[in-house]
């Protein structure tokens, strides 16, 4: 008997499955390269269009298209559709590129797109010979980490219960403020505010109220300061404010104003309900002349300690020692 040892074929076994090669697929399958840049252009979500040498939008993407809604966008000149500008502005990201030839990166705070924040990257297409003939600018939504950013900035020099600037903060300004009156020979007033017998507030109604005054005080101190006035809290109950350009007529005025409306007013959180004082040292730049900046806080610092020893409640000016 003689045994046949040819190869099987698909043909003598119906349901083997048969090897295809890449090779024999490629012959059937054509891949439109056109087709493969719009849908992938289209499936990106940051907006996205193309500008050509006059300024036209030539292509934009689905999220541009959704974001500018019923809005015109192909066609379009570029400097009036995202600079909100009759004519191209010398210093845009588009003018840059098609000076430089090179990739521009910049933020943009965009109030056309719901005011929000983006990272702008401008690209630049280039023909065969280096001739900038597009540029592909991409908007990358970068909100989100531009809130976060700003909210981190905020911790760094604000006091987390007053949301006033803390010690830190007020000492940088308290530090320009100091020089450019020097250099200027224009005023400058400090005011160091102290709540009276606060430990006591602390202990006879908490530390809930006590932190509820704290707020309010300064609440009330930013309601009876220009707008150019710088507030801080410094210390535990204690606060500093800063009057750029004011005498020392006007800034005894202005503490005299926050002692009398700070007496007369009432702390209630709904479950305790009183009246707290305070007592603040005021000092001059230009009346009390000192040789730095530590100085004029001492100053003002000399001044409160005199007024805490003449009773409390009461504002005190720098009187120097002869």
């Amino acid at each position: 008997m003689t045994i046949d040892h040819t190869a099987h074929t698909s043909d003598s076994h119906p349901d083997q499955t048969q090897v295809v090669h890449p090779e024999q697929l490629s012959a059937h399958r054509h891949i439109d390269e056109t087709l493969l840049w719009e849908t992938t252009f289209n499936a990106i979500d940051d907006i996205m269009v193309v500008i050509d040498r006059d300024f036209t939008v030539v292509r934009a993407n689905m999220a541009a298209l959704e974001c500018f809604g019923d809005k015109k966008v192909i066609g379009e000149k570029s400097f009036q559709l995202l600079d909100n500008s009759s004519q191209p502005i010398p210093d845009c990201p588009v003018c840059r590129v098609f000076h430089t030839g090179t990739k521009n990166l910049c933020e943009r705070h965009e109030r056309k797109f719901k005011d929000r924040w983006f990272s702008v990257t401008s690209c630049p297409i280039k023909d065969n010979n280096g001739f900038v003939w597009q540029i592909l600018q991409i908007y990358r939504d970068i909100s989100e980490k531009r809130m976060l950013t700003t909210k981190l900035e905020e911790l760094e020099i604000t006091d987390g219960l007053t949301r006033l600037y803390n010690r830190r903060h007020f000492n940088e300004i308290f530090e320009r403020e100091f020089y450019l009156a020097a250099r200027r020979l224009t005023g400058l007033v400090i005011l160091v505010i102290n709540i009276d017998n606060f430990k006591e507030v602390n202990a006879s109604c908490g530390h809930t109220f006590a932190d509820f005054v704290l707020h309010e005080m300064a609440v009330l101190l930013q309601s009876r300061v220009r707008k150019t006035d710088i507030c801080a809290r410094i210390s535990g109950e204690e606060f500093a404010i800063l009057l750029p350009d004011a005498d020392l007529i006007e800034g005894k005025m202005i503490a005299q104003n926050i002692h009398r409306v700070a007496e007369q007013f009432i702390y209630d959180d709904e479950n305790f309900s009183r009246q707290v004082t305070i007592s603040i040292g005021v000092s001059s730049f230009n009346e009390h002349a000192p040789q730095a900046m530590a100085d004029l806080l001492l100053f003002a610092e000399s001044a409160l300690y005199e007024a805490k020893r003449a009773g409390r409640n009461r504002v005190c000016v720098y009187e120097p020692v002869e």
